[in-house]
């Protein structure tokens, strides 16, 4: 099974220990697509940034997030000059939040004469989700490119965490596209989108009076899963994390057993 049964995004790809291959290959894969399209008077670069993330959320950790810790002696088989029962056993048993380096990769279109930004194709992950510094660093970001004369298309694949602001009404939805072109702000374009749906295709806006390029979200994110054989590494046989909603997994169960036919 080379494609993903899913016809659009694959929620078992947001799993936390998979997504950040799936973010770097996938954005990687938009650059690729891109390029041709925009040669030969715009290049696509991969700009990547290391931000740490706090690796948290709320009282707990996101599963997957924290490296495995192994115990190498369990405390009961302990020796030593000190008697046990003179130790205080410990009431909780806690994580501490441990400053985690990751790896973001966004798509900066640049003009190839004068090298000036032109577009920037954002993929966002849990940092960049999750309450906290993270996410206001982003937001922040997203603020200078915003009053910028830089294009922002903002790609959202994950359903956990709230969504970017927004002015307006938003529908209830699992994933988002935002095209931001800035001669037409503050309107934006935005494509709220349900889980059986495929991606779209984008426009991705460039400098006037160049008419704007097709980005095939759901033909990128099916090559990234072809090309990193992801159907090797995800047990369909069990929930995805993080879980669907009843009807969702019903709806995702019969596609699978479809799939098995």
């Amino acid at each position: 099974m080379l494609c993903s049964p899913f016809p659009g995004m694959d929620p078992y790809l947001e799993s936390p220990g998979l997504w950040p291959d799936v973010h770097n290959r996938l954005a990687t894969i938009f650059a690729e697509q891109l390029a041709p399209l925009l040669a030969p008077k715009y290049i696509a670069d991969l700009h990547t940034q290391i931000v740490i993330d706090r690796a948290w959320d709320g009282p707990t950790a996101p599963q997957g997030a924290l490296p495995d810790m192994a115990v190498t002696q369990p405390k009961s088989e302990m020796s030593g000059p000190v008697a046990a029962s003179t130790m205080s056993p410990p009431p909780l048993r806690l994580r501490i939040p441990v400053p985690l380096p990751v790896r973001l990769v966004s798509v900066y279109i640049r003009s190839r004469e004068r090298e000036t930004l032109v577009t920037v194709i954002e993929l966002l992950s849990p940092v960049n989700k999750r309450p906290g510094r993270g996410r206001q660093e982003y937001l922040n970001k997203r603020a200078a490119l915003l009053e910028s004369s830089v294009h922002l298309v903002e790609i959202d694949l994950l359903r956990q965490w709230p969504r970017m602001p927004l002015e307006g009404l938003l529908p209830a939805c699992d994933y988002l596209a935002v095209v931001s072109d800035a001669s037409e702000r503050p309107i934006c374009e935005v494509w709220p989108l349900g889980l059986p749906q495929p991606l779209p295709v984008l426009p991705v806006p460039l400098l006037a009076p160049d008419a704007p390029v097709p980005l095939d979200v759901n033909q990128a994110l099916r090559t990234t899963y072809a090309r990193a054989r992801y159907d090797l590494r995800v047990d369909y046989t069990q929930p995805p994390s993080p879980p669907l909603s009843p009807e969702q997994a019903a709806w995702a169960a019969a596609l699978l057993d479809q799939e098995e036919r």
